[in-house]
């Protein structure tokens, strides 16, 4: 996967950022907000997530999405330096990345991001089930 950044003019501050579109071959996450890809549902690493909105999933890739800055919280496994994520085209907050995981148990999320599903659409292939 790739990620694509120009510059619109030398020296400037501002950034303008391309989508990523994800192949037609996988199920995909899109945002619900703007049809902007987000992830495959491969990419999936748990479905067993809260979040402030409801149910999220943990992705152990993600597209088209910005990071804020990262900050300490205590959630309910811990206290964990995690930075918010947000749509890169339409700038809705989607979730967070864990940055870093204080307790043991908790560092496979390290990395890692929470979407919450409330800013998600199924896209693509999902007529198709096995």
């Amino acid at each position: 996967k790739q990620w694509y950044q120009r510059r619109v003019w030398e020296g400037s501050t501002h950034s303008k950022f391309y989508r990523e579109y994800l192949p037609d071959v996988n199920k995909r996450y899109s945002c619900v907000h703007c049809q902007a890809h987000l992830a495959f549902h491969n990419d999936i690493i748990s479905k067993s997530f809260h979040g402030s909105q409801g149910r999220a999933y943990l992705f152990n890739d993600v597209v088209n999405v910005r990071t804020g800055p990262a900050e300490e919280r205590i959630l309910l496994t811990g206290k964990h330096s995690v930075a918010d994520i947000f749509c890169a085209s339409c700038k809705t907050t989607l979730g967070w990345k864990y940055e870093f995981a204080f307790e043991r148990t908790q560092k496979y999320k390290e990395g890692k991001f929470i979407i919450e599903t409330i800013h998600m659409v199924k896209d693509n292939g999902w007529d198709l089930l096995m």
